[in-house]
C-alpha cells in the first residue's frame, strides 16, 4: 500500500530527514557549485506476466534513493544512495568536495511555469490483485480465439507510483508525483511450420481504468496479431548489386549506414 495522505512523507521520515535538513545540507554541500540539485525519489511498482496460459510472474517493490549533483565549472560530480537520511546525504557531499570552487556565477532558478498534466493517485491501489489477473487471462482467451494461427500469447501488466522532489542550494524546491502504467501484448503466429511474433504495447503517465477498457485491450491484441499475420507471409528482401542514385546532403546518411560502419 501507498500513503497518498502525504507523499512527501515517503521521503522525510522523522529521526532521519526534514525538509529543512535537507534545505540546509544542500546549501553546505553546493554552496561552492555553480550549479546542482537534490533528487529525492520514492517509488512503489508491480507487474504481471501471463505466459503459456498461466499466471508465470506477479513481482511488488518499494524502494527509495537520493542523487547528489554539483556542477562547477566543467566538471560534474555525482554521489548517490539508497539511504534518505541526512547522514547519508552529508557522506555524499563528501565526494563533491573534490570539484575545484566554482568561479562564476550560480545558475538561475528554473521557472515556475509547470502544468499539472497527470493525477496524483496510485494506480497501484485502485484495482484488486485478482481483477490484474483476470484482463489478463481475458485478453489471452480473446487472442487466442481471433485466429486459429495463434500459437502462443504474453501479456504483460505494469504499474508503478513516484513521489519526487528536487531541492537547489538557492532554496528551490519542486515536487512531482508519477503514476505510470503500461499493458504489453506479444503473439506468435504459426501456419505451415512458420513462426513469426507481433507485439504492441500502450500505456502512460494515467491509472489502470484506460488499460481496462474492452476497446483499448482488443486493440492491443489486433495491432500484435496483425503484425504477427503479415510477418507469416513476408518474403526475404532482395539482396546482390543493384544501382543506387544518391543527391546531395541527407542521403548521405544513407551512404554511411550502407558502408561506413
Amino acid at each position: 500500500m501507498t500513503d497518498m495522505s502525504d507523499p512527501r512523507s515517503l521521503l522525510y521520515r522523522s529521526g532521519q530527514l526534514s525538509p529543512d535538513e535537507a534545505q540546509a545540507l544542500v546549501r553546505e554541500t553546493l554552496g561552492k557549485c555553480d550549479d546542482g540539485e537534490l533528487y529525492l525519489q520514492f517509488i512503489a511498482s508491480e507487474s504481471f506476466g501471463f505466459d503459456d496460459g498461466r499466471l508465470k510472474t506477479a513481482d511488488y517493490s518499494r524502494d527509495a534513493g537520493f542523487g547528489l549533483r554539483g556542477v562547477s565549472g566543467e566538471m560534474t560530480g555525482f554521489a548517490h544512495a539508497n539511504d534518505i537520511s541526512a547522514a547519508a546525504i552529508r557522506r555524499a557531499g563528501e565526494t563533491l568536495q573534490l570539484l575545484d570552487p566554482a568561479t562564476g556565477q550560480p545558475a538561475a532558478p528554473p521557472r515556475h511555469n509547470n502544468r499539472h498534466l497527470y493525477t496524483d493517485a496510485s494506480p497501484l491501489d485502485a484495482i484488486p490483485f485478482a481483477e490484474k489477473v483476470k484482463l489478463l487471462e481475458t485478453i489471452d482467451a480473446a487472442a487466442r480465439a481471433r485466429d486459429p494461427r495463434v500459437a502462443q500469447v504474453s501479456a504483460s501488466l505494469s504499474g508503478s507510483w513516484s513521489v519526487v522532489e528536487i531541492v537547489r542550494a538557492d532554496g528551490f524546491v519542486a515536487t512531482d508525483i508519477r503514476p505510470l502504467v503500461r499493458l504489453n501484448v506479444g503473439i506468435v503466429a504459426e501456419s505451415n511450420g512458420r513462426r513469426e511474433t507481433g507485439s504492441f504495447g500502450m500505456g502512460g503517465r494515467w491509472l489502470y481504468d484506460d488499460l481496462f477498457k474492452p476497446e483499448n485491450w482488443n486493440r492491443a491484441i489486433d495491432e500484435a496479431l496483425g503484425q504477427a499475420l503479415v510477418n507469416l507471409e513476408s518474403v526475404a528482401a532482395p539482396a546482390g548489386e543493384m544501382t543506387v542514385l544518391l543527391g546531395p546532403g541527407w542521403p548521405g546518411v544513407l551512404l554511411h549506414e550502407a558502408v561506413g560502419h
